[in-house]
């Protein structure tokens, strides 16, 4: 299921505002620093003629190629990454800048309640939750941890802008990734975007960014693949050893691609508590930043499995998981409301959504669109 932004009648003139404002950037870029960036290289690209499909397994390890899931245990799984391995040698030269802000654990807020369906049914292994910072879905499975762990995420670039009616005199921020680890403990290992919005006086702008980072380290922007609204993104997150992983990103949209190595940051290692595929709203200046107005996140697909298991276990972002437990997580803001929310429309699609002071305006359609 796709969804689609129609411009008629009196909403015309400011969708076509939105669409237009989201493409242009008229200020610098926020949190970037100066200086080496921490715990992220550029995995070295592959020779010419070079096929992930039939390399053997010293290659696959060599240019991190990205965990296979298996054909006949997961086949809609396996089919997706074969389509995003179609474009494993199209690779730009990429550039990585450090910046200043985290994306970090999930910061949860009270307790958990039993998850009910849209048809009144209630799933056995899956409750919803409330956080600070994230929005999303998770697995946990704390008697059969994530020790060596791949996970999948297929997701669309949204439109950064701010809450309508809103101009903060700054940026808002929001970032989606799928990540190993964080619901739970001290570290995250991620990739992403970013989509972030600006609004000063008459002056605003937007920007978007894929990245990195293996928290407590900082996000690391990568320049490749370049990143637009409405663009198809597969990001595989995956890890070799409790300090080691990588990441890789395939952008369906304009078929380019880029692999990163990711090193832990000193004294962590990763502790394989949870899986996730979320909407966040990182921190940024020793707090939590407001959130971007992003409308929404849809998530086609998101998988994770044990991929060096003799015996794999595959854990899916909307399904009821036959061990461990499927949290339903919606964001709140800084006065305990609901700013972001996950709708499970099946048991693979997942909608991430604003809602609340992140939204600004929910009444008021055709004038306005809603959130």
């Amino acid at each position: 299921m796709i969804r689609k932004i129609w411009c008629f009648g009196s909403a015309a003139s400011l969708c076509a505002a939105l669409l237009t404002s989201a493409h242009a950037q008229q200020v610098p870029a926020p949190g970037a620093v100066a200086g080496i960036p921490v715990g992220v290289s550029v995995v070295l690209a592959p020779p010419a003629g070079f096929d992930p499909l039939t390399a053997s397994p010293v290659a696959r390890e060599q240019y991190a190629v990205p965990p296979e899931p298996d054909a006949v245990a997961a086949p809609a799984a396996h089919a997706m990454w074969v389509k995003a391995m179609s474009g494993f040698t199209n690779r730009e030269a990429p550039t990585l800048t450090q910046t200043t802000i985290f994306n970090g654990p999930n910061q949860k807020v009270g307790g958990s309640a039993p998850y009910v369906d849209s048809t009144g049914a209630v799933s056995n292994n899956v409750v919803t939750g409330t956080s600070s910072n994230w929005s999303g879905t998770s697995v946990v499975n704390s008697s059969d941890p994530f020790k060596v762990e791949a996970i999948v995420g297929e997701f669309t670039v949204p439109i950064a802008r701010q809450a309508f009616g809103s101009c903060t005199g700054g940026w808002d921020y929001s970032s989606a990734w799928p990540g190993i680890d964080g619901n739970g403990s001290g570290d995250v290992l991620q990739a992403g975007i970013e989509a972030d919005a600006y609004c000063s006086g008459s002056t605003t702008s937007s920007y978007y960014s894929a990245w990195t980072e293996w928290y407590p380290n900082g996000e690391v922007r990568v320049s490749s693949p370049a990143v637009s609204p409405g663009d198809l993104l597969f990001v595989e997150v995956w890890n070799t050893s409790s300090t080691k992983g990588d990441a890789y990103f395939y952008n369906l949209s304009t078929e380019k691609t880029a692999t990163y190595a990711l090193t832990a940051p000193s004294k962590t290692t990763l502790m394989g508590d949870s899986v996730e595929w979320i909407v966040e709203r990182p921190g940024v200046n020793g707090g939590l930043a407001t959130l971007t107005n992003y409308v929404d996140v849809a998530w086609p697909y998101g998988f994770a499995w044990n991929w060096t298991a003799k015996s794999q276990t595959y854990y899916y972002q909307g399904r009821n998981p036959a061990a461990g437990t499927l949290e339903v997580l919606t964001m709140l803001n800084n006065s305990s409301k609901a700013i972001s929310y996950p709708t499970l429309e099946n048991a693979d699609f997942v909608w991430d959504l604003n809602e609340g002071s992140s939204c600004g305006r929910t009444t008021g359609y055709p004038s306005a669109p809603p959130c």
